[in-house]
């Protein structure tokens, strides 16, 4: 065969094996929704399901209308828990003087937040979603004031102040449709009447996502971002290089004493509570994504993978080169 031929097969292939590793991700994430509307798990267990289990005992918080579990966890702050849905979510509500926001809207379609925020604020309330998928933005309908990052994808999502989310921001059939009534920059911060807070870009699990810098209370609101249990970085918009990117910058930012709480349950120390860790499981995701990134860090499964990182951690990724 001519050299020119070969030449030509080559950049076919590799051309192939490109587009295969760029739609990798999509392709696995119509997989997980597909298995996900047959109720089939097909991620890789983990090594040791127990550490994932919260020690028995009473749940922190009081059960609102039968869906809602509302803790208390500073002044003015609460966590509102929903057992329920899986995985078990978190929402916060911080609350000012002058007004409320609260931090994701709910997980399910069939029940309002606003039942479980009328016996804690009769302020107005602002909500933000920490990033887009279906079980943060699932109850923006029961909400007059919206706030979102603003961003050149959730701009390029928008007609006007009218956003209808693509399936791969929601993550799931279907669609949530919300009018945004406040674009907010990242790094502006909102003042709520005698506490504020600043919105921090925080990529890695989607591009889109946020977190919620409280420094006077040194409380950081991670959504999906970090949590205990698994982290998901193996959907369209992940990215195992900008995690580390942001990493930094929050090891940076944040004092060594400073709590995060993430949006799914739950401590494998305690029985079940708002899901708080500290910058030491930031440094250790870090570790363990650089450790992926290298080969060093043995993990579990073939396309995608579950990598331990440290007790009450594990995150989920794709095959080695479909990880950016």
């Amino acid at each position: 065969m001519h050299w020119r031929t070969w030449i030509g097969w080559l950049a076919v292939t590799a051309g192939a094996a490109a587009s295969l590793v760029a739609l990798a991700p999509f392709a696995f994430a119509e997989l997980t929704m597909a298995a996900a509307g047959l109720d089939v798990n097909i991620m890789p267990a983990p090594a040791n399901p127990a550490q994932f289990r919260p020690r028995p005992g009473r749940a922190a918080g009081t059960v609102v209308d039968g869906h809602w579990r509302v803790e208390k966890i500073a002044p003015g702050t609460w966590a509102i828990g929903e057992p329920a849905a899986d995985p078990d979510n978190y929402e916060y509500l911080l609350v000012g003087t002058r007004r409320a926001l609260l931090i994701d809207s709910g997980a399910t379609l069939d029940h309002d937040i606003r039942r479980a925020i009328a016996g804690l604020t009769k302020l107005p309330v602002t909500v933000i979603p920490s990033h887009l998928h279906h079980d943060h933005t699932n109850g923006l309908g029961h909400f007059r004031d919206i706030a979102l990052i603003d961003l050149p994808e959730t701009r390029a999502g928008a007609q006007g102040n009218d956003v209808r989310l693509g399936r791969y921001q929601y993550a799931r059939p279907g669609t949530v449709d919300f009018t945004v009534t406040m674009w907010i920059k990242p790094g502006e911060t909102i003042d709520l009447g005698g506490r504020s807070v600043t919105i921090l870009s925080t990529p890695g699990h989607t591009t889109n996502s946020v977190s919620v810098w409280e420094p006077a209370g040194k409380r950081l609101y991670t959504g999906d971002f970090l949590y205990p249990t698994t982290l998901y970085a193996f959907v369209p918009d992940s990215s195992l290089a900008t995690y580390v990117t942001t990493i930094n910058r929050l090891l940076a930012l944040l004092p060594r004493d400073t709590r995060l709480y993430g949006a799914h349950c739950c401590r494998n120390d305690a029985p079940p509570q708002a899901p708080w860790l500290s910058t030491r499981d930031l440094e250790d995701t870090r570790t363990a994504i650089k450790r992926i990134q290298s080969g060093d860090l043995e993990g579990r499964g073939f396309i995608i993978r579950r990598f331990p990182v440290n007790n009450r951690m594990t995150m989920l990724t794709l095959y080695p080169l479909a990880n950016r």
